[in-house]
């Protein structure tokens, strides 16, 4: 099994003539099954997930407003408790999303690795009098496409389906109440 996927990963490097074309070549192919194989793994997670997500979205947004509601109250206690819930729910949804964009870049460290068995020491010619080392290649191009892509995925069959699942879950989410509306006078009453 080794043997076929080290067969499969170096075909790219070795389609054109030149070794410097073929290194760049294929790590940039390399960096692009990457980011489609981990994005693939997102929307696949994120899809089966998306209601513990929304539940985690729902519960901060509802303790936030409550929170911003006990201060223009004001009701102190209320406020306290209510902040506590807001900022522990909050928590959660802020490692719930950090776990699913770390499910976007678990190939990454694999594609390393084989790249380190394979090129590790060597110095790819970039500018003249200047290499660089097959980690900064990959990682380079990996930024480089995700940078890319982020505004293709909605547009790409299969991706766009799912993006447009995810901007309706957004659309439907509670929204915060600004801390800044406690600020504005209350509108008079007709």
């Amino acid at each position: 099994m080794n043997e076929l996927l080290d067969a499969v990963l170096i075909a790219p490097f070795r389609l054109p003539g030149n070794a410097v074309a073929g290194f760049y070549l294929g790590t940039f192919l390399l960096a692009l099954a990457s980011l489609l194989l981990g994005r693939v793994t997102y929307d696949l997670v994120w899809l089966f997930n998306r209601r513990h997500y929304a539940r985690e979205e729902a519960e901060m947004a509802r303790m936030h407003n409550l929170s911003v509601a006990a201060i223009e109250a004001g009701d102190k206690a209320a406020y306290k408790a209510a902040n506590k819930e807001a900022n522990e729910a909050f928590g959660k949804s802020f490692f719930a999303g950090a776990a699913l964009f770390s499910v976007s870049v678990w190939p990454v460290p694999f594609a390393l690795a084989w790249l380190s068995g394979r090129f590790e020491g060597l110095d790819v010619p970039f500018l003249p009098g200047h290499g660089l080392r097959y980690n900064a290649v990959f990682l380079g191009c990996y930024i480089l496409l995700r940078l890319a892509a982020w505004p293709l995925w909605q547009k790409l069959p299969g991706f766009g389906r799912v993006e447009r699942v995810r901007r309706d879950t957004a659309a439907r989410r509670a929204k915060l109440r600004a801390w800044t509306d406690l600020a504005k006078p209350a509108a008079p009453r007709e």
